[in-house]
């Protein structure tokens, strides 16, 4: 599957100067737009956006804000107000008058929900990989107490550098040794860098107030199918969850990964990409009439 399938532009989406990966699609399927977790980024999506491109779909993965080569968040309002804005302004970028499925990991897969919930004129179903704002295991206090204090703490950077790359295969992969190591490298970047450190322990002090406390996500209010896609092994987002979705839902499809993780779409894209791609046929298969496309996205 060659890079060229991807074109990575600096973009505004909403009023927000970020990055979009982007790849071509034939203009009569459906379309996908992706939402990362906490602390990724858009390019955890790439080997999933390749695969469904070679299947004939089009894609728009983002930088959500405070992520990536996104702005940051503004402190004046909600996370959930400025997420879910962001959101709907990406389905917009991403629809050409096909209908749209938008797929999230983790706190991307609460995004997904919410835009489902909130906006079911912009999508055609939600597909959640782990979504976070369910159920968290207790160590999650721990972390919580943790982003109380500075971003830098104690903890001397050789450290932080040392430990983040082992830390993300432990917790966030079933097994670890199926993680390229492009991938963890990527990843770890995002807490060596200062100021995309600083913007990422903001976001993690008021994430907990208003994702796991405040219960935003109304299963009940969505009426557009959903795809959940748990890993059996995820440490982070529970599947427990499960029960919460199966009595919730109107119209679910819930798949359990075996021995996978938290981000099955960096651990297992074949898998996650087949389970994409039959529920693309069925939201395809019961969708409205295409409606007219709005443009939001505008090159930086």
């Amino acid at each position: 599957m060659p890079s060229e399938l991807l074109r990575t532009d600096q973009v505004t989406i909403g009023g927000v100067p970020t990055r979009a990966v982007r790849a071509p699609g034939d203009p009569d399927k459906v379309r996908y737009l992706f939402l990362h977790g906490f602390s990724d980024s858009a390019d955890c999506w790439q080997r999933v956006q390749k695969r469904l491109a070679a299947a004939g779909h089009g894609s728009l993965a983002v930088d959500q804000p405070s992520h990536g080569h996104a702005d940051h968040l503004r402190p004046d309002l909600s996370l959930i107000e400025q997420f879910l804005a962001f959101a709907a302004a990406a389905a917009r970028a991403t629809d050409d008058g096909r209908p749209i499925v938008v797929v999230g990991n983790s706190l991307g897969g609460a995004h997904a929900l919410l835009l489902g919930q909130h906006h079911p004129e912009l999508v055609h179903g939600v597909a959640a990989i782990s979504p976070a704002a369910f159920d968290h295991p207790g160590w999650f206090r721990i972390l919580e107490s943790r982003f109380n204090v500075a971003p830098d703490g104690v903890v001397p950077a050789v450290v932080r550098r040392a430990l983040a790359g082992p830390a993300m295969r432990a917790v966030g992969f079933g097994m670890p040794h199926r993680v390229p190591s492009g991938f963890v490298r990527t990843w770890a970047k995002s807490w060596h860098d200062p100021a995309r450190r600083r913007a990422l322990h903001d976001l993690a002090t008021r994430v907990p107030a208003e994702y796991f406390h405040a219960d935003p996500v109304d299963l009940c209010a969505i009426d557009v199918p959903v795809l959940a896609l748990w890993g059996t092994r995820d440490r982070l987002t529970l599947i427990s969850s499960r029960e919460r979705f199966e009595q919730d839902c109107a119209d679910l499809e819930f798949v359990a990964l075996p021995g996978v993780g938290h981000m099955a779409q960096v651990e297992v894209p074949g898998r996650t990409t087949k389970h994409l791609l039959a529920f693309a046929e069925r939201v395809d298969a019961s969708a409205p009439g295409a409606r007219t496309p709005e443009p939001e996205l505008a090159s930086a």
